[in-house]
């Protein structure tokens, strides 16, 4: 059965470096994700961005989310 996806964390565009680490360190610790908006965010200039595109969302699933967010943690 499939866990149910939660959002971790929302950042404002792809050249975050909390953004970019926290995509690694998910890597590393092997605990597999989602993104949101990657790309069309830093395509689209800002008249074309709305509510549902403004930000970048990193997802993950129920069942790793407490160890997702100690990783988090360590870089906010």
């Amino acid at each position: 059965m499939m866990s149910k996806l939660i959002t971790l964390a929302i950042f404002d565009n792809a050249f975050d470096i909390r953004f970019n680490l926290l995509k690694g360190l998910l890597d590393e610790a092997g605990i597999p994700y989602v993104t949101t908006n990657e790309n069309y965010r830093t395509v689209k200039s800002v008249p074309f961005m709305t509510a549902a595109n403004v930000s970048i969302d990193i997802k993950v699933n129920e069942t790793d989310l407490e160890e997702a967010m100690n990783l988090y943690r360590s870089i906010v």
